[in-house]
């Protein structure tokens, strides 16, 4: 159900209040119970019917791994300790490396979900990473953890909000100190989230395959203005549409770069979120017995954070954050995307 008109705006109705906490609280199962419960009209569910998939396109250049200098992954006391300025900028959107990158997918709650996204490594950390050479990342899955023990030795929870969609969420909020999501990032209002696997080749290496399987977290959508939100109940946008991709794998039992580890499955997941963000244990700041009051039946839901689950022993540490900030996204009956499917 489209809550909002062709600017964006939330549209004037009485569900406007019960609709939007309960996407804070439950995510997909709420809004799914609320259409249950407030049938679509029949012209409005045909509509949605015809344009099913979302399309993303991005590029020329994205920022690599934008703000790492500030996190715990990269810089002194990071899984890659790189004791220089390359990586120590502030502004999340504004910084970073600048690489000649493109990004395409196709995106939808059935099973067709493609994207492919080229990028050329700015700097070298081991073979499977080197500066010049051009990777390309195909999606393989959205499962949460692999299928394989192998290759997921410690699985982690599922977020709630990723069930209902099997790995793919839709104009969703994401993230943010309010802890809809992991605090130590901003408030993304997502037209696309999703959470899988994907391949890595080098594309200047007879399209060797250099990874396989790692974990990836994908973002189409804007940061907005957090204290605005819970204000005027708007999407006021401090971005404008970003697709941000992340592909991380911290293997246990190896040594690390910087002489970190070996480590457990359980300390290789404690980085994405850390394991003291106040997400991971406790859920969005709701007043349930509001939410009852409005005739909102839901219970206070488990924190929506989880562990990301990118300890695969088997492949190469890997950290590979892309940001592209030239970005478009719009709705298609079809799911045609050249170059992808």
């Amino acid at each position: 159900m489209n809550l909002r008109d062709d600017k964006g705006k939330i549209k004037s109705n009485v569900l406007i209040a019960t609709v939007f906490a309960a996407m804070l609280v439950a995510m997909v199962p709420a809004v799914m119970a609320i259409t249950t419960a407030n049938q679509i009209g029949q012209a409005e569910a045909q509509g949605v019917m015809d344009q099913p998939y979302v399309k993303a396109f991005a590029g020329s250049t994205a920022l690599y791994e934008p703000n790492a200098g500030k996190t715990n992954v990269f810089g002194p006391g990071g899984i890659f300790p790189f004791f220089n300025d390359t990586f120590s900028c502030g502004d999340a959107i504004t910084c970073g490396v600048q690489t000649d990158a493109s990004f395409r997918g196709v995106f939808s709650e059935g099973a067709e979900n493609a994207f492919v996204a080229r990028y050329e490594a700015p700097i070298t950390y081991g073979d499977h990473q080197v500066a010049g050479h051009t990777y390309r990342v195909e999606l393989v899955d959205t499962k949460w953890n692999n299928d394989s023990l192998e290759q997921t030795p410690l699985p982690t929870r599922t977020p709630d909000f990723l069930l209902a969609g099997d790995g793919v969420a839709f104009d969703q909020y994401q993230h943010g100190h309010s802890m809809v999501d992991r605090a130590d990032v901003p408030l993304f209002w997502n037209k696309v989230a999703m959470y899988g696997h994907v391949n890595v080749y080098d594309e200047s290496d007879n399209d060797r395959l250099v990874a396989e399987n790692l974990f990836m977290h994908l973002m189409v959508g804007t940061v907005v203005d957090e204290t605005a939100v819970y204000a005027d109940m708007q999407n006021n946008p401090a971005t404008p549409l970003v697709v941000a991709m992340f592909i991380v794998n911290i293997p246990s039992g190896v040594v690390l770069p910087g002489d970190i580890g070996p480590l457990t499955s359980e300390q290789a997941q404690s980085f994405t979120p850390l394991s003291d963000d106040l997400s991971l244990t406790n859920p969005p700041p709701i007043n349930y017995a509001q939410l009852a009051e409005w005739g909102v039946d839901v219970q206070e839901p488990m924190p929506q954070s989880t562990p990301w689950s990118v300890d695969n022993p088997t492949q190469p540490v890997f950290f590979t954050f892309l940001l592209f900030t030239n970005a478009k996204a719009y709705n298609s009956s079809t799911p045609d995307v050249p170059g992808v499917n």
